[in-house]
């Protein structure tokens, strides 16, 4: 049967359960809050927890910078974490209450004003080595790409120019860092027009500090902008360097429901809470119309099948009404998604406001299909996890450094095992089996990474295979098996085993030390929260536990094979009493 579009909620036009005003009674900007309450007809309410209760679509937090605090906004994104329906949250604030109303008028004067909002977007990158991108300003409008050199006065053009612009880079709450003799500040930046700005860098949302960065842009005309209050871990932001996540953002589908979906990639990837938060109105959209036509939309068993066409490539918004009710997404050609997926997905990512799903999807163009059910096979749940931690640890771990300390721990285990064969405390013989086995690996470790180049989904970044991780693994297993053959214990197989699957191991164990340290004894003393969760050091330590089991029974049945040292010498004792 054909499924019913649920109805739209046109800017302008919302009900009690759809918008509010979230003010205190005692900010200096509360006539604002009431001014907007009287002039769109919604409700007021005075805490986070009135707002919550009452579930909204579309939260308008009208505050003034002094009463804004790490406090105040970890209490709201403590209160947004765990909820079932998401709410499209943007802060109305300004220097002057008039910079704030003027904030709040902006959003209704530029809804729409770029059809299919496909007029003039710039992604702006900072160098960044890990993701292999070089500093370059990319524009796309009509239909066309340009590159131009990352400096100070185009990005300062293209800011009094283009509609929307997105950056990522180092960052801080009174700067934008284009490179490293460069940066963009608060004085820098001349009167706007209404454009919308978003950022991947680090602690530029905090309006409540002096020389805010945030504040400068939308003060001096921006739109909006989207930042991140603390630091994130690069990489996990759907559409963040060159996807431009708001470009196609349309009237059922504003900027801040973007801004929640990517939120969900943060929780996947790195972060306790969401800390990603839009200065501006949330219903704020760049076009009024999809960019796409829906097809058609049918139900056939328990799959809810919905056909698009006329798509344009980039990261498309795509609204699903009544689509809350499945857990699990499929594009075919693109990938698929579960509600809870544990990691990241950086092709696709979505959220539940109310009854309807939002879904951002990375899209090369044309048409392209959504197949919805109620749950993942297990199956795919299993195999998703799994190939989400090899993915993690045979291919992207290697390009943040992990290939090198794999190498020197390599090293180490080389020079034990010629330290064993000098104080002959192990067979030569077992070289050339161990050294197949290890050779074995690394094949197995570069071919793995071959295929899986262009399919993973676990980093938003840029992925290249490292020669020297398969190297490191063809030492590390390749010692680890020597190490295993000529163990005289228990206690030297369980060493071997952990060695060669020391790849794995080490960044696991260094990521959870580190998130655990940084949580536990710099951030919760300050914020008396943790902000960082632990799928970075998961995935590895998954992976490693994986690996060691293979290894393990890898090294039994090679050791099964061939003969023990302790036959080794009672053949020889043998042979030594017959020649007697």
């Amino acid at each position: 049967h054909v499924v019913e579009p649920s109805p739209a909620h046109p800017p302008g036009s919302f009900s009690a359960d759809v918008a509010l005003v979230l003010a205190g009674p005692d900010d200096p900007y509360y006539p604002l809050a009431e001014e907007i309450s009287r002039r769109e007809g919604i409700p007021i309410v005075h805490t986070v927890g009135e707002a919550t209760a009452k579930d909204p679509i579309f939260l308008l937090w009208v505050v003034s910078p002094p009463e804004l605090s790490d406090q105040a906004l970890l209490a709201l994104s403590l209160a947004l974490r765990d909820r079932g329906s998401a709410i499209s949250v943007g802060i109305i604030s300004g220097e002057t209450r008039e910079h704030a109303r003027d904030l709040w008028l902006r959003a209704a004067g530029l809804q729409g004003a770029y059809p299919a909002g496909v007029r003039y977007s710039v992604a702006v990158n900072a160098a960044n080595p890990s993701g292999h991108i070089d500093a370059r300003i990319r524009v796309l409008g009509d239909g066309q790409a340009q590159t131009e050199p990352l400096t100070k006065p185009n990005m300062i053009r293209h800011l009094q120019q283009a509609a929307y612009l997105t950056f990522t880079g180092h960052g801080g709450k009174s700067y934008l860092g284009l490179g490293e003799a460069t940066t963009l500040r608060p004085p820098d930046i001349p009167s706007l027009p209404p454009v919308v700005v978003a950022t991947g860098s680090c602690n530029t949302f905090r309006p409540w500090e002096e020389d805010s960065i945030a504040l400068a842009f939308t003060d001096r005309g921006a739109a909006a902008y989207a930042g991140f209050a603390y630091s994130p871990n690069e990489g996990y932001l759907i559409g963040e360097f060159d996807g431009l996540p708001f470009r196609y953002t349309w009237a059922e589908f504003p900027i801040g429901h973007v801004v929640q979906v990517q939120n969900q990639g943060t929780l996947q990837g790195f972060a306790q809470l969401p800390y990603y938060h839009l200065l501006g109105d949330p219903r704020l959209a760049l076009g009024n119309e999809a960019p796409y036509e829906l097809v058609s939309d049918s139900v056939s068993g328990k799959v809810r099948v919905l056909n698009y066409t006329h798509a344009p490539a980039g990261v498309l918004p795509v609204r699903i009404p009544g689509g809350a009710q499945y857990d699990f997404i499929e594009i075919p050609g693109v990938s698929a998604a579960w509600d809870h997926d544990p990691f990241y997905n950086a092709r696709l990512q979505m959220v539940d406001i109310q009854y309807d799903k939002y879904l951002l999807f990375v899209h090369s163009g044309g048409g392209f299909t959504l197949y919805l059910r109620d749950s993942p096979p297990w199956y795919w749940v299993a195999g998703d996890v799994f190939a989400d931690v090899l993915d993690y640890t045979l291919v992207y771990v290697s390009q943040t450094g992990g290939d090198l300390m794999a190498l020197i721990a390599a090293a180490a285990a080389l020079l034990s095992v010629v330290w064993f064969l000098l104080r002959r405390r192990a067979r030569p013989p077992t070289l050339i089996p161990a050294a197949l086995i290890g050779l074995a690996f690394a094949l197995l470790h570069g071919l793995y990474a071959l295929v899986r180049l262009d399919k993973l989904t676990i980093t938003s970044k840029s992925v290249e295979l490292s020669p020297f991780a398969p190297l490191a693994t063809f030492l590390l297993v390749g010692c680890g098996a020597f190490l295993f053959l000529n163990a005289r214990s228990w206690r030297g197989r369980v060493v071997a085993v952990g060695i060669a699957s020391f790849g794995a191991l080490a960044p696991g164990l260094f990521s959870l030390a580190v998130i655990s340290a940084m949580n536990n004894f710099f951030i919760k003393p300050e914020l008396g929260v943790g902000l960082w969760n632990y799928a970075l050091g998961l995935q590895p330590l998954l992976a490693a536990v994986l690996q060691a089991v293979l290894l393990a029974v890898v090294f039994w049945g090679l050791g099964r094979i061939m003969p023990s040292s302790r036959e080794v010498a009672q053949a020889a004792r043998s042979c030594q009493q017959t020649l007697n």
